[in-house]
């Protein structure tokens, strides 16, 4: 690995400046001035970032179980516990098992009746030319979505408080991306922060347990942590659910929103689907997501180009080899899905918004050019639940609204644990005729 080519890295800190100033930038400059295998360190560990599809796919599956999670993610677990996303080996394994039946496709279709009423109720509010946050309304959404359907309860009144929880914790990831994170992330003003959004979180799932103790019966995911896991353990599932469950649909639904008010031109082929299939006097329904191939499309193209899981890390914990590469171990390895999905090798025109790309076949684009729910075992367990979501709340809203860019509010992003506006994504919507 030492003949690998890379930026020259500073003293001490290694490149971990120059990550931290941009990261998303950085990354893509070493992928295409450096190759698909490029040497950086993070103080004085070593990391590779692997930008071949091949090699991701090894790294994901072929290799799973010669790799642990990042150690961002296992400095996380101060926060996270020991959910499903920091979980590793047969805890892992257990818990996938128990959650998985709650992300059946039996159940997500039951679950998108409550995500229809949700992105209706949240179309009817808002007033017509009257700029709003889209962030802002889809991490409302998704958030109620999550309560109703994961936890048997109403989140509404919470969202403020999940929010600001949300942004307290997510405020630590810049400190544990650098040398001694671990150590840092305790220091003040992180360690408020964290303290804080730990604190109302931990609030938070107590009064979801103190509720469902009250009620008997249900078959929702919170009854299946209670009846499989002691109180600890239910915690910490409760939050990573919690999290995982709104925050990446969320982001992903504005960033969408967002490229459509863009491009009016796609926009309005959307909602001319979305009516070609409902007709006149009722919104979609679930029976037709199959008949939404270019909302799917929309959704599909805004994950490419904004994929909330930006990047994805791993630990050597063995010896092993990707492609050509040795990899010690100890070494991290970090795949990134902003540089993936934007690479012309795999990507005609890759920084245009084509959702006409996802219509189609392949081609010869490997199964690991685009990797938004990562892959292999840990691959993301609500895949199915946020297509559904995606695909329901753009048709619900785009059956209605047409949706105007904001010229005077930019979008600026925010990659942290995940990719999110830093500002919101800011839209005008309008009557649709």
């Amino acid at each position: 690995m030492t003949d690998l080519p890379g930026p020259v890295p500073l003293p001490l800190v290694g490149n971990a400046l120059q990550l931290r100033r941009d990261r998303l930038s950085f990354l893509t400059r070493c992928a295409r001035v450096h190759g698909d295998a490029v040497a950086l360190r993070i103080g004085s560990s070593p990391v590779v970032l692997l930008s071949h599809p091949d090699a991701v796919r090894e790294m994901l599956t072929v290799r799973q179980h010669d790799v642990t999670k990042s150690p961002v993610l296992q400095r996380a677990r101060a926060v996270l516990g020991d959910g499903l996303l920091t979980s590793e080996g047969e805890a892992h394994l257990h818990d996938r098992r128990l959650l998985q039946g709650a992300f059946s496709r039996r159940r997500v279709a039951r679950y998108g009746e409550e995500m229809l009423d949700v992105a209706a109720a949240t179309a009817d509010r808002w007033v017509p030319g009257r700029p709003l946050d889209l962030h802002a309304e889809t991490v409302r959404s998704t958030l109620t979505v999550a309560g109703r359907t994961l936890f048997g309860t109403s989140l509404d009144d919470d969202v403020a408080l999940v929010s600001a929880a949300v942004r307290d914790l997510l405020s630590a990831y810049p400190v544990l991306m650098l040398p001694m994170g671990g150590a840092l992330v305790r220091l003040p003003p992180t360690r408020w922060r964290v303290r804080r959004g730990t604190r109302a979180l931990d609030a938070l799932t107590s009064r979801l347990v103190a509720e469902r103790a009250h009620r008997r019966g249900g078959d929702d995911l919170l009854t299946l942590l209670l009846e499989d896991a002691d109180p600890r353990h239910a915690r910490d599932q409760i939050v990573t659910m919690l999290l995982a469950g709104h925050e990446t649909t969320a982001n992903a639904l504005a960033f969408a929103g967002h490229l459509l008010a863009a491009y009016p031109q796609v926009q309005d082929r959307v909602a001319a689907e979305v009516q070609d299939v409902t007709g006149t006097g009722r919104g979609p329904s679930v029976d037709d997501l199959e008949r939404l191939p270019l909302t799917r499309a929309v959704l599909a193209e805004a994950l490419r180009l904004f994929p909330p899981s930006w990047a994805i890390g791993r630990q050597a914990r063995v010896a092993t080899q990707l492609g050509r590469v040795e990899i010690p171990p100890g070494t991290v390895l970090l795949a990134s899905q902003w540089v993936v999905h934007r690479d012309p090798r795999w990507w005609q025109d890759p920084r245009s918004f084509a959702p006409d790309r996802f219509l189609g076949p392949g081609g010869e684009r490997p199964r690991f050019a685009y990797f938004p729910f990562g892959g292999g075992t840990r691959q993301c367990i609500g895949e199915q639940f946020a297509w559904t979501e995606g695909i329901l709340t753009l048709a619900t809203i785009l059956a209605r609204w047409r949706l105007r860019p904001v010229p005077d509010r930019p979008l600026t992003l925010d990659p942290l644990l995940t990719l999110r506006p830093r500002d919101g994504a800011w839209v005008v919507p309008e009557p649709r005729a």
